[in-house]
């Protein structure tokens, strides 16, 4: 199993690499301009799931990007998850919202599960790691909430039915949670 790590400029993208690594994953990273300007289209390549890092700041060229892989994942029915503005994305691609929130979010914060899920079994809360000042606000048709924050109505949101799920938290900052999460990711 191969999994697609698509680097959005995130300063915790080796965060990510890191965890995976000690998961004993196989992966292949690739910044989002790889995907974009070397011709290297997903399409044409066999990974069997995609992570989608953070970023630093707005910038139209990473959007347009996650969005393709977001839309080529979706309709594949392969697995994907979105961390970070890498949920922000997928809600919006998929027909969600996003807002800015009042304050930037900086710091380890308790999450709440709301209900039982693929990502985080057997757990009423976790432990996670934020850095946004936007959060997602409308999920899109199909998908539902499984956790929350007092920051963030959408902390872990999913589809109903696809392997297709977005972590407002950065579980690769998250610890010994953030670990089971992305486990839990990987034997999807």
């Amino acid at each position: 199993m191969t999994i697609l790590v698509i680097d959005n400029l995130s300063p915790f993208t080796q965060d990510i690499l890191d965890c995976l690594n000690k998961l004993g994953s196989i992966y292949v990273c690739k910044r989002f301009s790889e995907v974009n300007n070397t011709g290297d289209n997903i399409e044409n390549n066999h990974y069997d799931k995609a992570i989608l890092s953070g970023r630093p700041k707005n910038c139209r060229e990473i959007n347009i990007v996650n969005s393709k892989i977001i839309k080529y994942y979706f309709e594949n029915d392969i697995p994907i998850l979105g961390i970070c503005y890498g949920a922000e994305i997928m809600a919006l691609t998929l027909g969600g919202s996003i807002s800015r929130m009042n304050c930037n979010i900086q710091g380890t914060i308790p999450v709440t599960v709301s209900e039982p899920n693929r990502l985080i079994h057997d757990r009423k809360s976790v432990t996670a790691y934020e850095s946004h000042r936007y959060c997602v606000s409308r999920l899109p048709e199909g998908f539902g909430s499984v956790a929350s924050s007092r920051y963030c109505k959408h902390e872990i949101f999913s589809h109903r039915k696809k392997k297709i799920f977005g972590v407002q938290f950065h579980p690769e900052k998250s610890g010994e949670d953030g670990i089971i999460l992305l486990s839990n990711f990987l034997k999807l």
